[in-house]
């Protein structure tokens, strides 16, 4: 489907505990990470990988379908789990209803969109002070699940979600070690509610200023979450409330749920866009746009979830769509892992009827 510049312009997706008293303000620090040049960046969350009956949600329409430059997909979501093993979502990460997703994010690397990890999010176990923010025996045990996770399936950064309380030396620990171990061009980023970096509520309950002074050089960026009543976009006072703080805005992202169906605090396309708008002619340049989350994004829904990124794409970086080669080995390799790749209690191999994406139809090579 290909839109106008104005029916784009009239689209737009959105999104959307106290911490202790912050001390002091970020200070501007250079950052290592080599995703600067991907400015503005146009971010999306996928955690939600198979339909409502067990069939994998293809993520392949962020790259072909037209006019779309998305610039990082975050597969999530990691938990660690205290005494047992790591997982993706509710399963272990080389579990075969994977097989599909892990594949297409080759593909997707292949297109230039960074593909990272998400760890943490709502549920809890991940930093507790047995896990990620224990003594160095845990930290090391747990820290290698991910670790390892990292390497098995090649993601270029970590987006570090931390949702319950973690000391500032155990979040500070983790980034640093993320970075020695993976080096300068991994992308490390974190996703605080936005009113963390405002000096206002917290769910991490470590003070997110005083990371970017001590580990900011490693961090680079922060999705904002701007919703469930933690921000709102629906005007730029949220944003700027963090800016008055000091902190760089090409490393703030306006995060905002994808449709009212992912939380509260959805802004309608048009406000949202209003909003950027006025925040890129008062800041220059921001972060970008984050997205949670990708399967049922509107305008398209469930059906054509991409749409949204279409239209933030004509927002923010229009002429930089990414290209792909898709070989007719490749869509028939994609093809055949989609049967082995259904959701468990759904009926997995060619029962499943034929993929709800055509492969087929993308090959261009």
């Amino acid at each position: 489907m290909k839109f106008t510049l104005f029916e784009a312009l009239g689209l737009l997706a959105s999104f959307v505990a106290a911490a202790p008293p912050v001390p002091a303000k970020p200070t501007a620090v250079s950052q290592t990470s080599n995703d600067a040049h991907l400015l503005p960046r146009l971010v999306l969350y996928y955690q939600t990988t198979h339909d409502s009956v067990g069939r994998p949600i293809s993520m392949l329409p962020l790259i072909t379908e037209k006019h779309i430059a998305l610039t990082h997909l975050l597969v999530c979501s990691f938990h660690i789990n205290r005494g047992s093993n790591l997982t993706l979502n509710d399963y272990p990460p080389h579990f075969p209803l994977f097989s599909t997703m892990w594949e297409e994010t080759k593909l997707m690397k292949e297109a230039g969109v960074k593909v990272m990890g998400m760890v943490g999010g709502a549920a809890a176990g991940s930093f507790d002070r047995d896990t990620l923010d224990g003594p160095e025996a845990a930290f090391e045990h747990y820290y290698a699940q991910l670790r390892d996770a990292i390497t098995m399936y090649e993601l270029e950064g970590m987006d570090i979600d931390v949702e319950q309380p973690m000391s500032q030396k155990g979040i500070t620990r983790l980034v640093r070690r993320l970075r020695a171990d993976f080096g300068p061009d991994f992308i490390i980023t974190l996703a605080p509610v936005s009113t963390a970096l405002a000096m206002g509520g917290n769910l991490s309950g470590f003070s997110y200023p005083q990371l970017e002074n001590e580990a900011g050089k490693d961090i680079a960026f922060y999705n904002a979450q701007f919703y469930n009543g933690w921000g709102d976009l629906s005007s730029t006072a949220g944003f700027d409330s963090i800016i008055r703080q000091s902190w760089d805005p090409t490393k703030i992202l306006a995060g905002q749920v994808t449709t009212p169906a992912n939380g509260g605090g959805f802004v309608s396309h048009n406000r949202l866009n209003q909003t950027i708008n006025e925040l890129r002619a008062k800041h220059g340049e921001i972060g970008g746009i984050m997205g949670w989350e990708y399967f049922n994004s509107k305008p398209g829904d469930t059906s054509q979830p991409w749409l949204w990124a279409q239209v933030m794409t004509a927002i923010l970086r229009p002429n930089l769509v990414p290209q792909l080669t898709i070989t007719r080995a490749t869509a028939e390799k994609l093809t055949r892992l989609w049967h082995y790749s259904g959701r468990p209690g759904a009926e997995i191999s060619m029962m499943m009827g034929p993929p709800n994406v055509d492969y087929m139809a993308m090959i261009n090579a």
